[in-house]
């Protein structure tokens, strides 16, 4: 009966986060949503009219599959499960699970969004904290951290700034936004983990104390690209225009 019940949570968890990811929010041209992520263990698109782009899911050094939790005052996300077997929080992306981003050039990062990353002592935790490695153009790889401290209030290691869409408490999204975080550096890779946040509060351990989605990653072309399309747009309007004018 136990092992029969076990594999019909298994079906409706597997059925719920394939509907999850059917409600996708569309990518544009600057910006990868993680609804768009699928259920499989690696995702690949092209933005920025030329950049292909491969999101993967790792548990540890192994391969791990996309999953998703119902979204919170709006805001979905993708989170990180094992193929097989159980975890503690499915649909985020918990500590010792990454979501890895890779790029075919290097590229300015404008903008990444986090969802269900709390203070405390929403869900049982407390200074929830996501760590964000990037790989610069030239090799060199840097880590930065957010920690929410407040509903609206943060801590950002690297540049830029960020904003509170949505505030870390009970029924809300806690959902952040980073702008510009590693400046004017291009950026070849970057990963996505959780961190151990405040241990021994809210009846938490180090063991469960962070975890978050990924909802989305924007991206500016670099200046020579933006010329190109520039001269493209123009040299289409003045087509049009003299095709209507003959």
């Amino acid at each position: 009966m136990k092992t029969r019940q076990l594999i019909q949570l298994g079906l409706l968890a597997a059925l719920t986060s394939t509907s999850l990811a059917a409600n996708a929010t569309a990518n544009t041209f600057n910006t990868i949503y993680g609804t768009n992520f699928g259920t499989g263990s690696s995702y690949s698109t092209t933005f920025l009219g030329d950049i292909n782009t491969t999101f993967s899911a790792k548990v540890g050094a192994s391969d791990g599959k996309f999953s998703y939790k119902p979204a919170q005052d709006g805001y979905q996300g993708v989170g990180v499960s094992p193929k097989s077997g159980s975890e503690r929080t499915p649909g985020e992306i918990d500590i010792g699970e990454s979501v890895n981003a890779s790029f075919s050039h290097s590229i300015f990062i404008k903008n990444f969004t986090l969802g269900l990353l709390f203070d405390g002592p929403e869900y049982g935790d407390v200074n929830e904290k996501a760590q964000i490695t990037a790989t610069y153009f030239d090799n060199s790889v840097h880590s930065f951290t957010f920690t929410a401290t407040g509903k609206t209030t943060g801590i950002w290691t690297g540049l830029g700034s960020f904003v509170n869409l949505s505030k870390a408490e009970d029924g809300k999204g806690g959902v952040w936004s980073i702008s510009d975080p590693f400046g004017n550096v291009r950026v070849k890779s970057l990963s996505f983990t959780a961190l151990p946040g405040v241990c021994g509060k809210a009846g938490g351990s180090c063991t469960n104390q962070s975890d978050f989605t990924l909802i989305s990653v924007s991206a500016v072309p670099e200046p020579e690209t933006y010329a190109m399309m520039l001269i493209g747009l123009l040299g289409v309007g003045f087509m049009t225009r003299r095709n209507k004018q003959a």
